[in-house]
């Protein structure tokens, strides 16, 4: 969805978009979407600045860090991108950036696509260690069985063969 900015009424508009499956691409190989992500919001501009503020809901589909087996998890957050021109960001003619310049994402002045700002947002709200329990035991680092469907009579507590040597000392 691409918002034109020249047509913002009142310079402002409202949105709200419900994807249809395989609209929305977040090319990234572990994961994949379950269901029709939902977005909303409203874009405003404000001289050369542009914000765009939302919220949007979806069911990620990845797999277990520690198990692989496949597992849903419902994500949603809300989002604020500021935006401005690649000519107004150069007359801002500052010696130092500040925490409020490095949150400007710089556009063509054109349009806004809200569908690239909702994949980089649900990227963003993915956890970098999915884990489907807490108690799950995952894969054994000798043998490789789930530990979650049957116990194996591994050593687990292999010692690296250069610490050997290390062994015998006790203080």
């Amino acid at each position: 969805m691409r918002v034109e900015i020249a047509r913002l009424d009142n310079n402002e508009c409202k949105f709200a978009h419900e994807y249809a499956a395989g609209e929305l691409v977040l090319d990234d190989d572990r994961v994949a979407l379950a269901g029709a992500p939902r977005v909303s919001g409203h874009i405003s501009r404000t001289g050369h600045k542009v914000v765009v503020e939302g919220e949007f809901a979806a069911i990620a589909q990845t797999e277990c860090d520690r198990c692989l087996k496949a597992m849903e998890l419902p994500i949603s957050s809300e989002f604020r991108v500021e935006y401005v021109t690649a000519e107004a960001y150069l007359a801002l003619e500052t010696a130092e950036l500040t925490d409020e310049d490095l949150a400007l994402s710089i556009f063509d002045g054109e349009f806004i696509d809200v569908d690239e700002i909702v994949r980089e947002q649900l990227l963003l709200a993915i956890p970098t260690h999915a884990i489907c329990q807490e108690s799950c035991k995952g894969f054994c680092p000798v043998c490789g069985t789930d530990r979650n469907v049957t116990d194996c009579n591994c050593n687990a507590a292999e010692i690296d063969p250069r610490w050997t040597g290390l062994k015998d000392l006790r203080f």
